[in-house]
């Protein structure tokens, strides 16, 4: 533990050059004491480490020194799939790997290669999760997780949309992160699957091992999926009169194949008619109500009456 926590050490120098004692020790979650006396061991085995006092102070590296012990473990290795996906890591349980092993990659490059590598870093960040949300809460992530990482069938139980709990054998196939939402790719008696983490109730790795299809490509496969889901999701076609201005917010409201529905440059004709799908006459009723005087619905005609009764209603209301 110590001997691995003194490489970090002799690493994150190498990387940055000089670091403060509260630094390191945050980095190495010790104490600023336990820095020090690391420090002092490193300096008793030949490494040229120096210490200086002051607001400037910290620890540095003298004289280029340069380790070569920077080989990479194989879960350092794997982990190195989520270079600049920090957050996602962590949520797998891959945090503290993928540190050390972006430490060993950068500690492994050229004076110039690390600056820029380093200075890249500093100018990006992804965020999966979309505005005015969050994360949903998936406490079993990392023993699904740990099923893909290793090939082995799992048994879960699974909450479906009735609000009921089932039980599924499957065989992992892989992890999906899409819009802050954790998808589990999977197989169930031969069919691909998709699952969602948060609904996976309780996770149990099985001995059987996983038999990944020839030429399995995770991404395509989830990209089928995803349109295969948002077919499905087409329960209601509606017929609209709307003003021009409106389309950006109409747009917003439809699942993706809808767009090409809509004009993709505001047409001069106002108001225009439009056909478009929606997941379900509810959300239909419930979007189309939000844009207010600037959409008619002309079909259905059960959903035209509908939001016509709703909109009586709520000008009656008003007007007591």
């Amino acid at each position: 533990m110590r001997a691995s926590r003194m490489m970090s050490l002799l690493l994150h120098l190498q990387v940055r050059g000089q670091a403060t004692g509260a630094e390191l020790a945050r980095v190495l979650e010790v104490s600023e004491r336990t820095v020090q006396r690391d420090a002092e061991a490193l300096v008793a085995s030949g490494v040229p480490i120096r210490s200086t006092r002051g607001p400037a102070g910290g620890y540095r590296l003298d004289g280029g020194y340069r380790t070569r012990l920077t080989g990479l473990g194989l879960d350092e290795a794997g982990a190195l799939a989520f270079l600049g996906l920090a957050g996602p890591a962590a949520q797998l349980g891959l945090g503290d790997l993928l540190e050390g092993a972006r430490m060993k990659v950068w500690a492994g490059l050229t004076g110039e290669a690390r600056h820029r590598a380093i200075a890249t870093a500093a100018r990006f960040h992804l965020d999966p999760v979309r505005f005015f949300g969050r994360a949903e809460p998936v406490p079993c992530l990392s023993a699904v997780a740990a099923a893909v990482w290793s090939d082995r069938r799992a048994r879960i139980v699974y909450t479906v949309r009735s609000g009921d709990t089932a039980t599924r054998e499957v065989d992992p196939l892989g992890l999906v992160l899409a819009a802050g939402v954790w998808y589990l790719v999977a197989l169930r008696d031969g069919a691909r699957r998709t699952y969602r983490v948060s609904r996976i109730r309780s996770v149990e790795e099985l001995p059987a091992s996983v038999r990944r299809p020839t030429g399995f490509d995770l991404a395509a496969c989830w990209s089928d999926a995803r349109s295969e889901l948002e077919r499905e999701r087409t329960a209601v076609e509606v017929t609209l009169r709307i003003d021009a201005h409106a389309l950006p917010r109409l747009r917003e409201t439809l699942p993706v194949h809808g767009h090409d529905r809509l004009p993709t440059v505001l047409p001069e004709s106002d108001p225009l008619e439009v056909t478009v799908p929606f997941e379900s006459t509810e959300w239909a009723f419930t979007a189309l109500l939000g844009l207010g005087a600037t959409v008619e619905v002309l079909g259905p005609p059960s959903l035209r009456d509908r939001i016509a009764a709703e909109l009586h209603a709520a000008a009656a209301r008003y007007r007591t």
